[in-house]
């Protein structure tokens, strides 16, 4: 079954479909190792702050941190290939990364609510 991610009210699709990061191995390895961008949601089962790195990724991707309501606390753009870490500063549930540029095309920041169809 395919699953959507758009933002919420506005018909925009953020992802068609995308890979569920949802246990400890799938969460180690995310976008490393990969050829190509694809985009996974990390399920945390708690908020908290969740830390990143991109060594071994290949490309820029973004970074889309989301509370327990699926609301954006965070949104890192852009995140380059060998970036050490990044941060965010605000609790967040989930973790969406996704193709670089879908912050900015979608109008995504921090407030933005979205939705899984």
């Amino acid at each position: 079954m395919m699953a959507i991610i758009k933002v919420k009210g506005a018909g925009k699709t953020v992802c068609n479909d995308f890979e569920s990061a949802n246990n400890t191995l799938a969460r180690m390895r995310g976008l490393m190792f990969r050829a190509r961008p694809v985009s996974i949601l990390f399920d945390f089962y708690s908020e908290g702050i969740y830390p990143i790195h991109s060594f071994f990724v290949r490309f820029d991707f973004d970074a889309i941190y989301l509370d327990s309501d699926f609301r954006v606390v965070e949104a890192f753009e852009s995140v380059k290939p060998n970036t050490a870490l990044v941060k965010p500063t605000k609790n967040a549930r989930y973790l969406l990364e996704t193709a670089s540029g879908a912050c900015a095309m979608l109008g995504i920041k921090p407030g933005t609510a979205l939705e899984i169809l």
